[in-house]
């Protein structure tokens, strides 16, 4: 290698970028020489040959209102570095941070054409969104794991920018194997060299299967859970809907004790009390983490909107609004007891004959 250092750009929220916490979440694109916070140790685990020569800094909100002009924003500012190498993160369970990282990384890589690296825990939206436009390396879910996930980050761009090209694809190109470097697969396919023809390997991959033996499939479709549709509403003017959502919106107290992250409860209102037309009194709050909630303790109607839904209702649109409110907070919580906690709401919808719900999130 000769003494030219490859230059790296590396991305972080308001919070590990320094600046604050949901309080500055609206800050804009701010740009600072060198490494800061996380991209100090992810400095030491690149070595003495690569060189983070800034880092951008962005607040979640600010990012999370236009992911993709936001993104080109970003981008705009990392050009004029003509950077070798660009990192983002890592998110962890952030959704918000991973989404905005997945969207720099692929507006980066979109208009320099440079190897873009990122880590996110295996739940975060950022994951499915953006896989195919970055390599995403597996995180943990916190903080706590910040040094491995530098680790592995550091360990793949190398690979990226100074690694051989594969001698079996018949592309040729530098393209490491998910499984060696632990990170998300891209759902990209490529021809690759083979001493076996694709006959031969499925007869012995079939011989092994119907033989107990351990195999590999060379194919692994995705998994998604089947929802079958429910029938259209054919007149509106007599469905009975319901307001579901995923913000945390409690009355003053939070008496269910809904958790601000990890939350495993749900629990119901009646709107009628808590949210009257004019719900200037107050008597509510946010029990979740995970957003800046200034906006919706102004005004509750930007998260659940009980004015328009009541408007249309009045002009006989809609036929009813159920009085139960249901609430629970979405923050990190994982998708098993996510998917519990529909269970059971969809159950006690169904009890209350409720025809419809309108689910509003963050």
């Amino acid at each position: 290698m000769n003494n030219t250092k490859l230059k790296v750009v590396h991305y972080l929220n308001q919070f590990f970028g320094q600046i604050g916490g949901e309080d500055k979440a609206n800050t804009g694109f701010v740009v600072k020489e060198g490494p800061l916070g996380p991209g100090t140790a992810l400095q030491k685990e690149l070595g003495e040959h690569v060189e983070i020569v800034a880092t951008l800094i962005c607040g979640d909100n600010y990012f999370s209102k236009d992911p993709d002009q936001a993104g080109e924003e970003g981008a705009k500012l990392i050009e004029s570095f003509a950077p070798d190498l660009f990192f983002a993160g890592p998110a962890f369970e952030a959704g918000r941070y991973g989404v905005a990282c997945g969207a720099i990384c692929k507006a980066v890589n979109e208009r320099l054409g440079i190897p873009v690296v990122t880590g996110m825990y295996q739940e975060n939206p950022g994951v499915e969104m953006y896989r195919k436009y970055a390599y995403i390396c597996r995180s943990g879910q916190s903080t706590r794991d910040m040094v491995p996930s530098l680790k592995k980050m550091s360990k793949l761009a190398l690979q990226l920018v100074l690694g051989e090209p594969s001698k079996n694809l018949l592309s040729g190109e530098n393209l490491p194997k998910p499984e060696m470097f632990d990170y998300f697969k891209r759902l990209i396919i490529r021809n690759e060299f083979c001493d076996q023809s694709a006959a031969k390997r499925s007869i012995d991959k079939l011989l092994a299967k119907i033989t107990g033996k351990p195999f590999e499939s060379e194919v692994v479709p995705p998994v998604f859970d089947n929802v079958e549709p429910p029938a259209p509403i054919a007149d509106l003017s007599k469905l009975q809907l319901a307001l579901v959502s995923d913000g945390a919106l409690v009355p003053k107290g939070n008496p269910a004790g809904l958790a601000g992250r990890g939350n495993l409860k749900w629990t119901t209102n009646e709107l009628d009390s808590f949210l009257p037309d004019d719900p200037g009194t107050k008597e509510y709050e946010i029990a979740h983490t995970g957003y800046f909630p200034v906006n919706v303790l102004e005004n509750p109607f930007r998260l659940i909107p009980v004015d328009v839904i009541r408007q249309l209702v009045k002009e006989k649109k809609i036929g009813k609004l159920h009085n139960t409110f249901f609430s629970t907070s979405g923050n990190a919580t994982v998708s098993r007891r996510c998917t519990e906690m529909g269970n059971e709401m969809g159950e006690e919808i169904k009890r209350l004959g409720i025809d419809a719900v309108l689910l509003t999130s963050t």
